[in-house]
């Protein structure tokens, strides 16, 4: 069973299948492993996307922290068991909505940190300037030297 992905990576994020990303030289194991899962699992998992659930939760390991990664492979798959329950959708639908779900929240999460960021050095510099003009004093010559 090949997994194959029509994934890409969103600019600035990741990198492309090979030895550096999740899928590298040991695909071939992620494979079998997914498959052998599904099975004991009773699960159908043709057309899920597993480069994309990879890119996801390497995203949520460096935009959030390591640990929210398989947590957040496990509320992926929950609400995707949910809304393909209660929606009538496929599995792999499912999975691509709550994937893009999170991957929309972790960009208005990047968005907001890069906005307070360039807000927090705005204060600062504006903090720096104020202070400066309270100390400062203007350099007004001195007598003449006698000499």
């Amino acid at each position: 069973m090949t997994m194959t992905s029509a994934h890409s990576p969103r600019p600035g994020h990741g990198q492309p299948p090979g030895e550096g990303s999740p899928r590298g030289a040991g695909g071939d194991v992620l494979d079998r492993w997914f498959a052998q899962v599904g099975a004991e699992l009773g699960l159908e998992l043709a057309g899920v996307d597993v480069a994309a659930l990879l890119d996801l939760t390497r995203d949520v390991a460096h935009g959030v922290a390591r640990p929210a990664a398989p947590l957040t492979a496990f509320l992926v798959g929950l609400a995707a068991g949910r809304d393909a329950a209660v929606g009538g959708t496929d599995a792999a639908a499912a999975v691509r909505a709550a994937t893009a779900a999170v991957l929309g929240l972790l960009d208005r999460r990047a968005a907001a940190a890069e906005a307070g960021a360039e807000t927090a050095a705005e204060t600062a510099a504006g903090a720096e300037t104020a202070a400066g003009a309270e100390t400062a004093q203007p350099i007004r010559p001195g007598p003449a030297s006698s000499r």
